[in-house]
Parts: structure tokens; C-alpha cells; sequence
């Protein structure tokens, strides 16, 4: 039906399921990667809202991180710094890896990331450069990690 909400109570994924999908997941990676934040952060909601716990919340704080730098991009200071300690707080407990995803160097890098912003101030936010946007080191995995 046209202009009607997607089906947001959809099953569950299995395990096996959820591994047949994780090529979704490592595109969401690369659209990060490639500076496609909106996109990354599209591509992996659909994952994101049938994947069972704990790596439900491990795709949260990705979805989150690309969210911050969509308001990065549009120089919303509260809701930038607000999604990566959401992010960093999602992330951290899945370090050291999980599907590949080197989580412990990307903590690191989200806050640093974070400390550099604050340091400029929402005044000077345009400032940052955005090279220092943290980059996602991966390996697509066979399996779970």
C-alpha cells in the first residue's frame, strides 16, 4: 500500500540466515568507508532490524556512527557528539573483533575523533577535517567472531 510504513516486526534471523546476509553488512563498511554515511547507515538498518542480540547492538553503534557524520556533514554539533558516545558505548563490547570489523582500533579512532571535535567547539565544528573520520578496518569473516 503507497505511502504506508515498512514492516518493522519481521522475524528474527538464525545464525545461518544472518551469515547469508552479512554481505549487506560489509557494504554498509565500504559505503562508510567511501564517505556514503546516509547510505551506511540505510543499508544496514534493514539488517539491523532482524538480527538477533548481541550483534543487534554491535550494528546499532554502526548505524550510529554513520548517523554522526550525517549531522556532522550538516554541522549539527549536540546530535554529532550525542551519536558517538552512542556509538563508542555500543562498540566498545565487542572489542577486540567481531565479523571481521577491528572494533578495538575503531574505538579508538571514534574517540579520538570525538576529543578533536570538542576541542574545536560547536563554533569552530566546519574546522575539523574531514580526513580524521575514523575508517573502518575489516575482513569480511566466514563466520562469527
Amino acid at each position: 500500500m503507497p505511502g504506508t510504513a515498512p514492516f518493522r516486526n519481521q522475524p528474527i534471523l538464525t545464525s545461518d540466515q544472518l551469515r547469508a546476509r552479512l554481505p549487506g553488512f560489509y557494504k554498509s563498511l565500504r559505503e562508510f568507508n567511501d564517505g556514503y554515511f546516509f547510505e551506511s547507515h540505510e543499508t544496514l538498518e534493514d539488517l539491523w532490524m532482524v538480527t538477533p542480540w548481541p550483534a543487534r547492538q554491535f550494528f546499532q553503534g554502526i548505524i550510529q556512527l554513520a548517523a554522526a557524520f550525517v549531522h556532522l556533514a550538516r554541522a549539527e554539533y549536540p546530535g554529532t557528539i550525542k551519536l558517538l558516545d552512542a556509538a563508542s558505548d555500543k562498540l566498545t563490547g565487542f572489542a577486540p573483533a567481531i565479523f571481521g570489523v577491528d572494533v578495538e582500533a575503531l574505538v579508538a579512532d571514534v574517540r579520538r575523533a570525538r576529543e578533536e571535535l570538542v576541542e574545536l567547539g560547536e563554533e569552530r565544528v566546519r574546522l575539523w577535517r574531514s580526513s580524521n573520520v575514523p575508517v573502518i578496518r575489516y575482513a569480511p569473516a566466514n563466520g562469527f567472531e
